[in-house]
């Protein structure tokens, strides 16, 4: 028989204390959806005695614990321009494991809070979209870029995914939602030539800078490579003069250019797709040249920033079938490239 005197000895001698404080607790327990007595269901599972509900007392998540998380697939994809598909030629493991580690690199990368510094008293908002359909719907990702007057790189946002096309008042509100700190210190706009982006620069007071490149693209396009092509001198012509203004410093020198491209727009040999171009540009002509009137700034005369990303994400969302996965690779391709280089 064991008295009080030599419990504790006997206990620490055959080590019963654990044992009977676990079944004491055990008996004390109560089921948590009905509040009721448990009972043992088996070794490691309880039930309750109420709705028979089943639980497993430790529960355990499958496979073993990620020591770290490895970026390798990640920077081979997005980086090294290589798919998933040809890691697995690589790889001594098989295509479906090497599509279920990317995944989940994927998804980490994606989760983790991510914390953007800038610095510089003046910045620079650089902003463009993509857009595409899914089972018939249109989605716009929008993608934002800051550059300090006083810095050569631009740092990128995370893309922002909205349903419908590309529009000021979507514009107006991802850069409302910008922090206040950062909206503060905006004093420069650059973007190509979608409506309504002269509204939110004049409420904010910002200068407007356009992209040359979208300008003298569509240009080139309609310069005509043959010598047959109806009116060919006369949009050559009108793509040098074009050229000519966005860096002429001369202010009479560009108003003669002015006038010409006025005459040369109503000419027969211009296409009329020509026409409304040189008029717009005509129109606009001042946030076109803005680099030249505010060169403290060093604003920059094209999006290439934006158009750099844009290009990475279609080539890596080729295969994407839901607006879901669009945004999530949009966001791993911005977070491993997000520093560019704009000058």
């Amino acid at each position: 028989m064991v008295t009080v005197n030599n419990f504790s000895s006997f206990t620490s001698k055959y080590r019963l204390f654990p044992l009977l404080f676990s079944c004491m607790k055990l008996l004390q327990e109560k089921s948590v959806c009905c509040g009721v007595k448990i009972i043992r269901f088996g070794g490691k599972r309880r039930q309750c005695t109420a709705c028979r509900k089943t639980w497993r007392v430790h529960p355990a998540s499958r496979g073993r614990k990620a020591l770290r998380q490895s970026t390798h697939y990640l920077e081979k994809v997005f980086c090294e321009k290589f798919s998933v598909k040809q890691l697995s030629v690589y790889s001594r493991l098989s295509e479906g494991s090497i599509y279920k580690r990317f995944r989940k690199s994927l998804d980490t990368s994606v989760r983790k809070k991510r914390i953007i510094y800038i610095s510089g008293k003046k910045l620079i908002l650089i902003i463009d979209a993509q857009w595409k359909y899914f089972q018939g719907k249109l989605w716009t990702l929008y993608f934002l870029a800051l550059k300090s007057t006083d810095s050569g790189t631009a740092k990128v946002f995370d893309p922002v995914l909205s349903i419908g096309k590309e529009s000021a008042r979507d514009w107006n509100e991802i850069i409302e939602a910008l922090p206040l700190k950062v909206r503060n210190r905006i004093v420069a706009l650059v973007s190509d030539g979608i409506r309504g982006i002269e509204t939110i620069s004049d409420d904010h007071g910002w200068i407007i800078q356009r992209c040359h490149f979208h300008l003298l693209s569509p240009l080139q396009k309609r310069r005509g490579k043959r010598a047959s092509t109806p009116g060919r001198l006369v949009r050559e012509r009108i793509y040098c003069l074009v050229k000519q203004a966005l860096r002429e410093t001369s202010f009479s020198k560009l108003d003669n250019i002015c006038e010409e491209l006025a005459l040369l727009a109503k000419h027969p040999g211009c296409p009329k797709s020509m026409s409304m171009i040189v008029r717009d540009f005509l129109r606009r002509l001042s946030e076109f040249r803005s680099f030249l009137e505010y060169p403290d700034l060093k604003l920059p005369t094209t999006t290439n920033v934006m158009e750099s990303i844009n290009s990475m994400v279609v080539r890596t969302t080729r295969s994407v079938n839901t607006p879901r996965s669009w945004h999530k690779w949009a966001i791993a391709c911005v977070r491993a490239k997000s520093i560019f280089i704009c000058e």
